[in-house]
């Protein structure tokens, strides 16, 4: 189900093939040249932005070649990506982003060839920010009751994967990538409280292959049920003769793909759905895991460490904890201050 939002398509295969040669050959130069710096998934939304614009283009702008735009054309874009095909403001910047990039490599590579050429994307005025869908805020007893669920019905695979996500913040894309070769259930850290991965997994970041971390995960919370589901899992990949240590498997024993998660996204967002109200996304997990660590009184810090992020800010962005809500330190010397009667 997920959350729903407006989308109007404008490309179209036989539309794309009708984008000026000259503008064919820069995109496909600057994406070529692209795909050694950044990561396929980010070619691939430049390539869907820049289809998007040479579309509009055909269809608005007589088919231009991109060195002779204006400002105002790429305002009169932006005013169309903005009420025809109504952007929120997010993939407005994403595709503020993708063209500036576009430009200013023009500007920087083929500036012999085109001396007179500039990056005008400056000049256009972004949008603020903001959440243009409504969050999912899941609460313990309620991610419980879906766990309660799984349960019932003998999911014990897909238990297993929703509790290493609530218990390691994983992203989607990552929990494919956990093995039962590197869960070690002697190789603990932060006391003993968190099982640390004995390799690094690929993660969301700059580069063609983006960066790689140890992962975390809260090792009470989790074993109960992995143990449960090795069991299982070792029946059927015995059953369809696979060899393999990728922890999530399809039914046929292979090494289950995102789409193979996703599907089971999807059940339990049915079910949220109607029992709390709810849309289930897997970020709503990540949410929560960081909510209830800072609840309790977990320092940013470590939070930051346990999540592999560059910055504590990020923090700040996944907390859904109001300020009374917080552990406040400075609260003990409030109490015994007015315990001794000694405040005003």
């Amino acid at each position: 189900m997920g959350r729903k939002t407006f989308r109007k398509i404008i490309t179209s295969p036989e539309l794309i093939e009708q984008i000026n040669p000259e503008n064919k050959k820069l995109m496909e130069r600057f994406l070529k040249n692209y795909s050694t710096k950044k990561s396929p998934k980010t070619i691939i939304n430049y390539r869907s932005n820049l289809n998007i614009f040479f579309c509009w283009n055909i269809l608005e702008d007589g088919n231009t070649f991109y060195i002779d735009l204006k400002r105002m054309d790429f305002m009169d874009f932006f005013d169309y990506a903005s009420i025809e095909l109504q952007w929120s403001p997010n993939r407005f910047h994403q595709c503020h982003s993708c063209l500036s990039a576009f430009s200013t490599w023009i500007e920087k590579v083929m500036g012999e060839q085109y001396p007179n050429f500039r990056n005008l994307l400056p000049f256009i005025d972004k949008p603020d920010k903001e959440a243009v869908r409504k969050k999912s805020v899941f609460t313990q007893e309620e991610i419980n009751e879906l766990m309660s669920m799984l349960d019932e019905k003998g999911k014990t695979q897909q238990k297993c994967l929703l509790s290493l996500m609530t218990s390691s913040g994983a992203r989607a894309s990552e929990l494919v990538r956990f093995r039962t070769d590197i869960i070690d259930e002697n190789n603990t850290a932060y006391e003993g409280l968190f099982l640390e991965t004995t390799e690094e997994i690929r993660i969301k970041g700059r580069g063609v292959n983006g960066k790689s971390a140890l992962r975390y995960i809260l090792k009470d919370t989790f074993l109960p049920n992995y143990h449960k589901w090795l069991v299982e899992r070792e029946k059927i990949m015995k059953e369809n003769n696979q060899d393999h240590t990728y922890i999530f498997i399809k039914s046929n024993g292979e090494p289950a793909e995102l789409t193979t998660i996703k599907s089971w996204f999807v059940k339990w967002d049915i079910f949220t759905t109607k029992r709390f109200s709810k849309t289930f996304y897997p970020h709503s997990l990540r949410h929560m895991l960081v909510t209830k660590l800072l609840s309790i009184g977990v320092e940013k810090e470590l939070i930051q460490s346990l999540l592999s992020w560059t910055t504590a800010e990020m923090v700040d962005i996944y907390s859904d904890l109001k300020p009374s809500e917080r552990k406040w330190k400075s609260l003990g010397k409030l109490k015994s201050a007015l315990e001794q009667d000694n405040i005003l």
